[in-house]
């Protein structure tokens, strides 16, 4: 079989080369730093920032997309503190609740259906002679639109992990949710302390208004 599987490639849309912009709404101890889109709020001596990625992961079978906040904390304190997957609650204008998702999840949904090359907005490669087919016309013609690609590995390997930070310390990563952020206005992402109950007030919030 002359056809090569390739490890899983993504293909990922830059968001910046599109006409959607998700701006951060200022809130009290926050910081907005309008040249990457983040804000950053300091409470208790814990400092987080939070942007939208710059990119959007569109999955081959068109129905699912995987949105990615790009979130750094420093520990500030003179003790351990700690976050988890569960510290993270994406809500949207419609009061629809978000919740993240595992690297695990995220590749499972990119690579459901994915064994054929599907055209530009949703590009992706399975076997090495699609990838090199279009690569070639890619390099040929200046027309096609720019994307690049992320590996499985990439998935993991960017993925927040932040379950203990020492005083000093920081972990910074992304933070995936499924959703589709041009169907929506606005999101406010809610950030809890490990263990804290959702039913409580957020330790932090980042609201952000989506403007296309």
């Amino acid at each position: 079989m002359k056809r090569l599987a390739l490890p899983l490639v993504l293909a990922i849309i830059v968001l910046s080369g599109c006409a959607m912009k998700v701006i951060p709404q200022p809130v009290a101890q926050g910081v907005v730093d309008p040249s990457d889109n983040s804000q950053t709020i300091t409470k208790d001596g814990v400092s987080i920032k939070v942007a939208n990625s710059d990119t959007e992961i569109v999955a081959y079978n068109l129905e699912n997309v995987v949105t990615a906040f790009s979130v750094s904390i420093h520990n500030q304190t003179d003790h351990e503190v700690a976050f988890d997957t569960d510290s993270f609650l994406l809500l949207d204008d419609q009061k629809h609740q978000h919740f993240p998702l595992t690297p695990a999840k995220v590749k499972e949904l990119v690579s459901r259906d994915s064994y054929y090359l599907i055209p530009y907005p949703y590009v992706g490669f399975y076997y090495l002679e699609d990838y090199e087919k279009t690569s070639f016309y890619n390099a040929t013609n200046s027309q096609l639109p720019y994307y690049y690609e992320v590996y499985p590995q990439d998935i993991y390997t960017r993925a927040l992990n932040a379950g203990s930070i020492i005083p000093g310390a920081k972990a910074a990563g992304l933070v995936y949710f499924r959703i589709d952020l041009s169907s929506v206005k606005e999101v406010t992402l809610l950030v809890y302390r490990k263990g804290a109950s959702r039913s409580a007030p957020p330790d932090f919030m980042f609201p952000f208004v989506i403007k296309k």
